[in-house]
């Protein structure tokens, strides 16, 4: 029965997405934040993105021929960042001296290649296919769903007890999204601002109070992880949230709901791991990551332009540093060693332009429209989140990230709208 309800859901929504094609980046998205094909692989059809993005695309084209589609949407700032980010990427792949088209011989390349396509177009046709606030509502709503999901699927491993040491996402035999503990650990980071904030959706009281019962969840989540950047995601969300919080007071109290979490729920794990944070010369970890920010910097310096290829700077790194190959772990030095200088500035800009354009959102609707005020400020927290994480992890293929800023997107074309309807 289960099986039946979602290829129900999957090929129902396949069928829809070729006249309604917005309703399959609904499920798109929900396919990609929630997971549910490392979660009920037994149940839910193969392949199940690949099949609405499909039918998303094609609904599309309907569209566009019969003149449904407002091209004029691609016009942002933030549209131009992720364009010269995606422009850059191609021509590392064509021009990184370490990114060979042969498939056989940097596959790592090709992977990431086809990856980053997937994203990149999705996402620019989720731009013009969600332009409405009812769409905009039902994409924050699956974002809501899914994590809520992962708070209780991650939590339900813990009391059932099928986990050591370190907790990671839901996998199939075919692998996982959020098979990295750190990875899984940043939806718990950048969700539990979401619920904090639209909480003051409700009118009711306890229905508030339901709500907010979720975030120690959301906690318990990272430490089970075990991930010392998760925590200092939970830190800095928290931090900020209490400081933009509508009710100051509530806000500062999640301060010390957080360390009597922390002191009852946190594990001896984490707690072991946490105590490292501050010690990063003598920890192990820490150095490995300094070994690899060396690395990346050297890449730059003499690749700056096209960087040395995406997805090859494990391959790379031996010409660079005498240190055991690895990943960058730092969003920024990953991009920008792969991709180029360029590349990784972009991302930079990227991010200011999201939080002002937040920043700038939470200021016109904090009085005029509470659902966009509060989605807003649960995005600049969870950012917040974001940025301080990526300090620590290559998030440049986290999909959750793309996800936020057609959120932003949107947001910054609903602004746009609000001044044209009041000049």
């Amino acid at each position: 029965m289960f099986k039946i309800l979602w290829y129900l859901v999957i090929y129902g929504a396949a069928i829809a997405s070729l006249f309604q094609p917005w309703i399959g980046v609904i499920v798109g998205y929900l396919i990609v934040i929630l997971g549910p094909q490392f979660i009920w692989f037994w149940a839910v059809p193969s392949k199940p993105f690949f099949t609405i993005a499909i039918c998303v695309i094609v609904g599309f084209f309907f569209q566009a021929l019969t003149g449904k589609i407002n091209f004029s949407r691609l016009k942002t700032p933030i549209n131009l960042c992720l364009l010269i980010w995606f422009v850059f990427i191609i021509f590392s792949y064509y021009l990184g001296p370490y990114a060979p088209l042969t498939r056989d011989y940097a596959l790592g390349s090709e992977a990431l290649f086809v990856n980053y396509r997937k994203i990149f177009l999705f996402y620019f046709l989720s731009v013009l296919l969600i332009d409405s606030r009812k769409k905009f509502t039902f994409l924050v709503g699956v974002f809501l769903v899914s994590v809520l999901y992962l708070i209780y699927w991650a939590n339900m491993q813990y009391l059932s007890g099928v986990f050591f040491r370190r907790l990671s996402g839901p996998r199939s035999p075919q692998g996982s999204a959020y098979a990295d503990e750190n990875v899984f650990a940043m939806v718990f980071v950048v969700g539990a601002p979401f619920f904090y904030y639209l909480a003051y959706l409700w009118r009711s009281k306890i229905l508030r109070l339901l709500t907010w019962c979720t975030i120690p969840f959301s906690w318990h989540a990272v430490f089970l992880t075990a991930s010392r950047g998760g925590l200092l995601g939970i830190a800095t969300t928290i931090f900020v949230g209490s400081l933009r919080s509508p009710k100051k007071f509530i806000g500062l109290l999640l301060i010390p709901a957080f360390f009597f979490v922390y002191q009852w729920q946190g594990g001896s794990i984490m707690k072991e791991r946490a105590k490292t944070i501050s010690k990063y010369q003598q920890e192990g970890s820490a150095q490995t990551r300094l070994q690899a920010w060396k690395a990346a910097s050297r890449m730059i310096a003499k690749y700056p332009f096209f960087g040395v290829g995406p997805g090859s700077f494990v391959r790379a790194f031996p010409d660079f540093s005498d240190k055991t190959p690895r990943q960058a772990h730092n969003t920024f030095f990953q991009i920008a060693a792969e991709s180029g200088l360029i590349a990784g500035v972009n991302y930079i800009i990227l991010l200011y332009l999201m939080f002002k354009i937040l920043n700038q959102a939470s200021t016109i609707f904090k009085n005029n429209d509470q659902f966009m005020y509060l989605v807003s400020e649960s995005l600049f927290v969870s950012l917040c989140g974001f940025v301080v994480c990526a300090m620590f992890l290559s998030l440049h293929i986290y999909e959750i990230f793309f996800y936020f800023c057609l959120l932003v997107n949107f947001i910054y074309l609903y602004i746009k709208d609000f001044y044209a309807q009041n000049n």
